[in-house]
């Protein structure tokens, strides 16, 4: 699959355009969707493994070599992805609580990075929506 989103130029910032190549999981897409409205899903064909992406496109880059996958991992908390598949899957973190049995505030504490996530918390959050654990870690 190939995602390609570019957003226009706003005032101070730089104009938004990058693609991502290969299997990218649902929630990935739900948030890119959210946040990009002009979102095109290029080509649902994931590109050979064994071909060059110059192939395909001139100007594509590794996602593991770009700028914006730094910045994104350098910015990214345990809290913060919790935060992010909650509101991907449209869970209120009363409801998320009432699925685990962990109080409201704690999953707050959490989710604000002022109290740790465990992995036995992971697995507890995680299954409760749907996912891996590891999803909180990457």
């Amino acid at each position: 699959m190939l995602a390609v989103v570019r957003a226009p130029r706003m005032q101070k910032t730089e104009p938004v355009c990058f693609s991502i190549q290969g299997e990218v999981p649902e929630y990935v897409m739900k948030f890119l969707r959210r946040k990009f409205a002009d979102i095109r899903i290029m080509d649902t064909t994931p590109i050979p493994k064994d071909s060059d992406a110059n192939d395909y496109d001139e100007e594509l880059i590794r996602w593991e070599d770009s700028k914006l996958q730094k910045d994104i991992l350098a910015t990214m908390t345990p809290g913060g992805n919790l935060k992010l598949l909650r509101t991907t899957f449209k869970m209120t973190q009363r409801e998320l609580s009432k699925k685990t049995g962990v109080a409201v505030q704690a999953i707050s504490a959490m989710e604000r990075g002022r109290a740790p996530i465990g992995r036995k918390m992971a697995h507890k959050l995680a299954d409760a929506l749907g996912t891996s654990y590891r999803n909180l870690f990457w």
